[in-house]
């Protein structure tokens, strides 16, 4: 099992859906799973941030076979057994964990494998990313921040930044981290739903709608 990057929120086939949650409904609470929540928009995710949806995938994503990735992770283990520093036998655990949405349990492999790969920009933000899912936003943004000390373009990186940003209600830097994308890469198939984005960040930064 290979990913290139988890991104959290945003991405690929679920931009539309997530961006259409956070934009159209700005709420101090979260919305329910439709057919995932928003983080809430107020500035005290410790206090009342949810996890998005835990029994919904997100449309389009390829069914998840809990059986199979439990069997598949009990696999890679084991080549584990043999092999202790197979780095991609950890990242496929990790992958999986996170697929099963074992956040915590997912973290703990990511951290395993950022020991062995400590510069792996798509690893130290897939580890961010668990921990927005585990509601803890703040570290969360540690880790992204970390990735773009590193590469400062790194397209999912900033996605998932104005994701955890919009969770902790700062619209702005939100803004300001979906605005270096379109900048960035102006020809990206999302750009037009993140120019979109930040044009209503910006004509509304105190989220009262």
């Amino acid at each position: 099992m290979t990913k290139d990057n988890l991104v959290f929120g945003l991405g690929g086939i679920i931009v539309g859906i997530i961006m259409g949650v956070l934009i159209v409904n700005f709420s101090t609470r979260p919305m329910a799973p439709a057919p995932m929540a928003a983080m809430p928009s107020n500035p005290a995710p410790q206090e009342q941030a949810q996890a998005p949806a835990q029994q919904d995938l997100p449309e389009g994503h390829p069914p998840v076979n809990k059986d199979a990735l439990e069997q598949q992770i009990a696999a890679k283990k084991a080549v584990l057994q043999k092999d202790p520093n197979n780095l991609e036998a950890i990242v496929d655990i990790a992958n999986m964990n996170f697929d099963l949405k074992n956040y915590q349990e997912a973290s703990t492999w990511y951290s395993k494998a950022l020991d062995k790969d400590p510069k792996n920009i798509n690893l130290i933000t897939d580890l961010g990313s668990c921990y927005l899912w585990l509601k803890q936003p703040e570290k969360a943004i540690e880790y992204y921040n970390k990735s773009l000390s590193m590469d400062p373009n790194h397209f999912q990186t900033l996605m998932n930044l104005g994701i955890a940003r919009m969770s902790m209600g700062n619209r702005k830097g939100a803004a300001e981290a979906w605005e270096k994308i379109v900048s960035l890469y102006p020809d990206n198939p999302e750009t037009p739903m993140l120019r979109d984005a930040v044009k209503k960040l910006r004509e509304n930064p105190q989220g009262t709608m």
